[in-house]
């Protein structure tokens, strides 16, 4: 019988010791194991790929503490940046992103009886009251109805909608019958207060009252009409007869750069197949063009530039125009 040599059995022996060495290291790690520092280490690895971003000590004001009696919290707040917007809206994120958009936070809530009748809140801060205000009129829509939360408030079947500052809110239920409750939450949102109003709503004079649609006024915040030139357009509707017109008002912070911005868009829509047609009588300065099956007014007085636009009909055009143009006369005077 051979028995091992040498080298054999200082192999052996170095390899007991690298087995021990490794035992050794396993029973450390398993005595340094914190199950709390795991949990959070998932908890931030589930955020970084839903987009939630918990932040219980950022200082704001919770969204759960917002229910209403008989209602109860359902799961956590959730926030997303522009980064994440997609993923909780997907198809309505460019809206926001192009108007300012800064932060959303959202919280579902039920009914303490019936986890599945539920409505959920959507605080989105937009910045600044002027951007809150346009994202809440570009989506305005035209089954609402007036709430008592303030002029720029609507609610639906199963829905409320409102601006409160720089925040554009949203409340939308699964049901139709969490009315009360919707609403004795956005009251707690907005202070037991009407919401505050936009600043910008004095531009709304701007306006003619005659056939005002008043509801209809909505912002644009960029690249209106499809011309990259054109931002921060106000555009209200119009009757004139069977007409419905589309009028558009803009005040230039360049002061008297509106005769220029009216000149670029002019020639912006013959290069896409208008034809110039004239001026509007009694209204100097402006340009009638027919574009295909409508036609476009426009014209300019010191800062405001206006007109209407994508008009059926030719007089109905030129006569909001040219009564806009009067009613920012005396605006453009004292501006």
């Amino acid at each position: 019988m051979s028995h091992p040599g040498r080298l054999e059995t200082c192999v052996g022996l170095l390899v007991l010791a690298v087995l021990a060495g490794i035992l050794g290291s396993i029973l450390t790690i398993q005595s340094l194991y914190d199950p709390a520092l795991f949990k959070s280490l998932e908890m931030k690895g589930n955020a970084a790929v839903t987009g939630q971003i918990p932040q219980p000590g950022s200082g704001t004001r919770l969204l759960a503490g917002l229910a209403p009696e008989g209602i109860t919290t359902a799961g956590g707040e959730e926030r997303f940046d522009s980064e994440t917007l997609s993923d909780k809206i997907d198809g309505k994120a460019e809206l926001y992103l192009s108007t300012g958009f800064i932060g959303l936070t959202t919280q579902r809530f039920s009914r303490a009886d019936d986890p599945k009748s539920w409505f959920e809140l959507y605080v989105y801060d937009m910045g600044d009251a002027k951007n809150a205000f346009s994202v809440f009129s570009l989506q305005k829509r035209r089954d609402g109805q007036k709430s008592d939360l303030g002029e720029f408030s609507y609610s639906t079947e199963n829905a409320l909608f409102f601006v409160n500052g720089s925040k554009y809110v949203e409340i939308v239920a699964a049901e139709t019958d969490l009315g009360d409750q919707m609403l004795a939450l956005a009251k707690k949102l907005a202070g037991e207060q009407k919401p505050s109003e936009p600043a910008e709503k004095n531009e709304f004079a701007l306006f003619p009252v005659e056939s005002l649609d008043q509801g209809s006024i909505s912002l644009h915040m960029s690249d209106v009409f499809g011309f990259a030139g054109l931002d921060n357009v106000y555009t209200a509707k119009y009757q004139v007869g069977s007409d419905e017109v589309t009028a558009f008002i803009s005040k230039r912070k360049d002061g008297d750069g509106s005769a220029a911005l009216a000149a670029e868009y002019g020639q912006f829509l013959i290069e896409n197949g208008a034809t110039e047609l004239g001026e509007i009588p009694g209204t100097p300065g402006s340009k009638v063009f027919k574009v295909f099956d409508t036609f476009e007014a426009i014209v300019f007085n010191g800062p405001f530039l206006a007109g209407a636009h994508e008009v059926e009909n030719r007089g109905a055009a030129e006569e909001i125009a040219a009564r806009i143009y009067r009613n920012l006369e005396g605006a453009a005077a004292n501006d």
